[in-house]
């Protein structure tokens, strides 16, 4: 068994604390991410064997299915994904660009993930922050072809329809938009 991450969203933040230390008391997992995000939300993302994480996201659905937006295992995340969570875009060799927009975090990591593994693309950012409500954005570079097959893999990996909100290419992006996204 190899490494894998978990994620896990909850609706209020207290819920959110107790049940990231339940996770680390309950299974061999590193924490990797955590914070407070939109509309009184937490989410976490934590690491470790397949059997450590399945087992303490499974103990977060059991002990607070009430209050838990979604929680996801990822048993073999695509390299750098995890880095590119709020990161800094480089602006270099920046070519045809993908933005997908999911409803939750979880679904955004979780199409950053099979969007790196299914397409020649490189992962420019992954938004999940205050000021989102709640949603996260993935933004990709690569051809107009591997970036729209990208989107295609996202609209694909989403289950509910209602967890897309939306995904789009942007083919030849102006040297102006380049320098102004997401400064």
């Amino acid at each position: 068994m190899g490494q894998a991450i978990g994620i896990a969203e909850f609706k209020s933040i207290a819920k959110g604390i107790e049940m990231l230390d339940l996770m680390t008391k309950k299974a061999s997992i590193k924490i990797i991410e955590n914070r407070i995000i939109c509309m009184g939300k937490f989410f976490c993302v934590i690491s470790g064997e397949v059997a450590d994480v399945t087992a303490a996201i499974d103990s977060c659905k059991e002990l607070s299915s009430d209050l838990l937006v979604g929680a996801k295992v990822i048993p073999s995340l695509a390299d750098d994904v995890i880095n590119k969570i709020n990161a800094k875009i480089d602006r270099n060799n920046i070519r045809a660009i993908g933005v997908v927009e999911t409803r939750d975090t979880n679904s955004g990591l979780y199409c950053a993930n099979y969007i790196k593994k299914s397409s020649q693309v490189e992962i420019l950012r992954v938004s999940i922050t205050l000021g989102l409500a709640g949603k996260s954005i993935v933004i990709f570079t690569g051809d107009i072809a591997s970036v729209k097959n990208g989107i295609e893999v996202a609209k694909e990996k989403v289950k509910d329809p209602k967890d897309m909100v939306a995904a789009v290419a942007v083919p030849s992006p102006s040297e102006e938009f380049i320098e102004n996204l997401f400064k």
